[in-house]
């Protein structure tokens, strides 16, 4: 009998340690699988504006998923929004965003921006069809982190749409604080502006925000005007 009570506890306990041992195991992997969803939802990059408030002083506000960039075109003697929503952008995946026009067609569509045309394009696509647009080397609505970078040396080529590549410019007073309603509230932006004409006085000009991690252009004049009037 005693044989057997001993072979009844042996038994238990190696149930109660085998038990033990797959619970540690099984937290182990539930923590582990939790981890990963967490990231995945949180990995949604997007960027900021640096607006200048009543004290002169320069500050940053996010623009979040959803965020909407309302900008006034004026083109042969018509005037009318395109109106841009964000949906994603991070130097890993480019820049994804909505666009719609209140012209005459209503114009809208859907823009990918590669990770490769936001860092090295020099080419820009101003008109819009509507639809599907997958732009894999050409970038728009911002400027491309290599533009950006040749600031220091005052000049850079850009081109826009079918026209062949122009020299722009940074002037000596290049200095921009453009205004506009951000987020129901008046702000300005800090920014830059160039030009066509070494001497500043060429007929396209574009202002650019003062940040290579989101050269928003906010106002464009390339024979027709586009210019950034409020985020919403």
């Amino acid at each position: 009998m005693k044989k057997n009570l001993f072979l009844v506890l042996t038994l238990f306990v190696t149930i109660n340690l085998f038990a033990q041992t797959t619970k540690k195991k099984t937290v182990k992997t539930a923590k582990k699988t939790t981890a990963k969803k967490t990231k995945s939802i949180a990995a949604i990059p997007l960027t900021d504006m640096y607006i200048i408030n009543a004290k002169g002083e320069t500050h940053l506000e996010p623009l979040n998923k959803g965020d909407k960039l309302v900008y006034a075109i004026t083109a042969n003697g018509n005037t009318y929004d395109f109106i841009v929503t964000l949906n994603g952008y991070s130097y890993e995946n480019g820049i994804d965003f909505n666009y719609e026009m209140t012209n005459a067609n209503q114009t809208a569509g859907h823009v990918i921006i590669s990770s490769t045309a936001k860092s090295d394009a020099k080419k820009y696509v101003n008109y819009f069809r509507g639809g599907e647009l997958n732009l894999t080397d050409a970038s728009s609505v911002w400027m491309s982190y290599e533009n950006f970078m040749d600031m220091p040396n005052n000049k850079t080529q850009m081109a826009f749409d079918e026209e062949p590549a122009e020299t722009f410019y940074k002037p000596k007073n290049n200095d921009a604080t453009p205004a506009i309603i951000f987020k129901g509230k008046k702000a300005k932006i800090e920014a830059f502006t160039i030009n066509n004409g070494e001497d500043g006085k060429g007929d396209k000009t574009l202002t650019i925000q003062n940040t290579s991690a989101n050269p928003l252009i906010i106002k464009m004049d390339i024979g027709f005007t586009v210019e950034l009037k409020e985020i919403r």
